[in-house]
């Protein structure tokens, strides 16, 4: 994702203070059944080591990162002298990995993949995020079967996607597809600034079976929720997608 304009970053970080520690909002029969699990970062590492409930990341790789970048000049009409658009488009593609441990017992590989396109517009010292296309690819390999996981996260943001923020996705093994769905509320009732998310659902059949609270919003905690009934393979695979997407976070922080 491109850099969100400093004014941006600074009123998240005042409202955050305002509005003080949050939950999302959560399907009501998920939130009846399940308990939330903070996430909390161990130690100094490029690649987070979260840690909830019987669940945490041990190890870490950052991989490597390709930009591709394009710039146009566009003349704007203007009744007293003609001015220029800068254009700035960018292309770019990231991987690293992590070590996912369950359970004290069950071991998940995960590598990660973000291709990622952006539109901006300079004029002057102004400018703007016109549109930037997010491809989040997480693989999850477990290490006691033969199973392979996939999520596909899209993001889309900018001036002209409709609520400035979307993301939807999906997790699937090619039998069992797990619906993605952003989260755009707090649990009062109150939206992050400038349309962000709170975090995210997972759905089996319109059912809620999970949750992760990972917001832009630093300030904000980290939570996990999985419906106890769900079976342990399929726990360890969810609470290990709940662990990218936190990792997912802080990458898109990290380019601020």
């Amino acid at each position: 994702m491109k850099k969100l304009p400093l004014f941006i970053v600074i009123m998240l970080i005042y409202s955050s203070n305002a509005d003080g520690q949050k939950m999302m909002k959560l399907d009501d029969e998920l939130k009846t059944y399940s308990q939330p699990m903070e996430a909390k970062r161990k130690g100094i590492s490029t690649v987070g080591k979260y840690e909830f409930g019987p669940y945490k990341i041990v190890s870490g790789k950052a991989g490597w990162t390709i930009t591709k970048s394009k710039e146009r000049f566009v003349l704007v009409n203007s009744f007293k002298a003609p001015i220029f658009n800068l254009d700035y488009n960018t292309e770019s593609k990231n991987k690293s990995s992590f070590v996912f441990i369950a359970n004290d017992k069950d071991t998940l590989l995960v590598n990660l993949t973000t291709n990622s396109k952006a539109s901006e517009t300079y004029i002057g010292p102004l400018s703007w995020l016109n549109q930037s296309n997010e491809n989040y690819i997480t693989m999850i390999s477990p290490v006691a079967d033969t199973s392979k996981w996939v999520m596909i996260l899209n993001t889309n943001s900018g001036a002209k996607v409709e609520g400035n923020y979307t993301a939807e996705g999906v997790l699937t093994d090619g039998v069992t597809n797990i619906e993605i769905r952003e989260v755009k509320q707090w649990e009062d009732g109150k939206s992050p600034a400038f349309g962000m998310i709170c975090g995210y659902e997972f759905y089996v059949d319109n059912h809620s079976i999970a949750a992760v609270q990972s917001c832009l919003d630093t300030t904000k905690k980290k939570f996990v929720w999985l419906y106890p009934d769900l079976d342990e393979k399929i726990k360890s695979v969810i609470a290990a997608a709940s662990a990218s997407l936190m990792v997912h976070t802080d990458e898109m922080m990290a380019s601020q």
